[in-house]
């Protein structure tokens, strides 16, 4: 009896305890990312049902398809959606297959990015790559935006991390996309591969944006660079550094404005030299000409040899 009304008295007192303790007040909810645009379906050639936000351009403005990375989604892009609407530009940010709000295969099956295929024997096709599929994607993307009224040379392609080699493989392809925009390019990603993409890419202007502190990417710029320089010309390639970050999560502070630079500016002006006679001078006496050439006649001294 004695036992059963200490312990009847003990669970009072804790409830008393825990009835004055103060209580914590709750979290604030986490406010979702406000991404503008209006959610569309996207079908591939494959079968695929893909999601996208799909803003419309301004008259005699471009469109831009967006491309996010592995494991990203639509969203990626949030920071540069209200500035290209704001400029109005339009976009297509597409949630790629396997990725965001496209995770229903063809055959009804739930699918993920995290267990794709890359490189290896599968249903009777050597080295088959999910992510070699991705530009039927990419090309569903620019038939939904021809199907609302854009040209084909109205659609610049802007990607980051495979979306990147995805815009710059399709491009290649296609002659008419005006111009690519690669955040984080690398050699590859995922075996999706660049450099003969870079090749085939001709005469159009060409944005890569990357941070030394993605050490990967910042190690094998260099060799994309001379690709791009080839390929491109000096005029038509644009480098941006973002200080941190890795692809789309540059896109922040000073460096969209960089980009929008870009877009609005993508061909740098070229530098002209004259070669007439300076208006309102006197041309110099001969005499001067002949000292010039005979300072310039005169042997030089010998280096001194530098320290080894």
């Amino acid at each position: 009896m004695r036992s059963a009304l200490l312990a009847a008295a003990l669970l009072c007192a804790a409830a008393a305890a825990q009835a004055a303790a103060p209580t914590k007040p709750a979290k604030p909810a986490v406010k979702p990312l406000v991404f503008p645009g209006l959610l569309v379906d996207v079908t591939t050639k494959d079968g695929w049902a893909l999601k996208a936000k799909y803003n419309p351009p301004q008259p005699d403005k471009m469109t831009f398809i967006l491309l996010h990375g592995t494991g990203g989604r639509k969203e990626d892009w949030y920071r540069a959606a209200r500035p290209l609407l704001k400029r109005g530009y339009g976009y297509l940010a597409l949630d790629l297959r396997g990725h965001g709000d496209s995770r229903t295969a063809p055959d009804g099956k739930p699918a993920t990015w995290r267990k794709f295929v890359v490189d290896k024997d599968f249903n009777g096709i050597k080295k088959y790559n999910e992510y070699l599929n991705m530009m039927a994607d990419v090309e569903a993307g620019i038939a939904y935006l021809v199907a609302q009224g854009a040209s084909e040379e109205s659609i610049g392609l802007i990607g980051a991390d495979v979306g990147s080699s995805l815009a710059l493989r399709y491009a290649a392809l296609h002659p008419k996309a005006p111009m690519v925009g690669m955040l984080s390019p690398r050699m590859q990603y995922q075996s999706v591969t660049t450099v003969n993409a870079l090749r085939a890419y001709k005469d159009r202007p060409l944005l890569m944006m990357y941070s030394e502190a993605d050490k990967t990417t910042a190690k094998e710029f260099p060799i994309l660079q001379r690709f791009a320089v080839t390929a491109t010309g000096e005029r038509k390639l644009t480098v941006v550094v973002a200080p941190t970050e890795h692809g789309a999560k540059m896109l922040r502070g000073p460096v969209i404005g960089q980009l929008f630079d870009w877009i609005e500016n993508p061909v740098k002006p070229e530098v002209l030299v004259s070669t007439e006679t300076a208006e309102g001078g006197t041309p110099a006496p001969a005499e001067d000409y002949e000292e010039e050439d005979e300072a310039e006649a005169a042997p030089a001294a010998p280096d001194t040899p530098s320290a080894q």
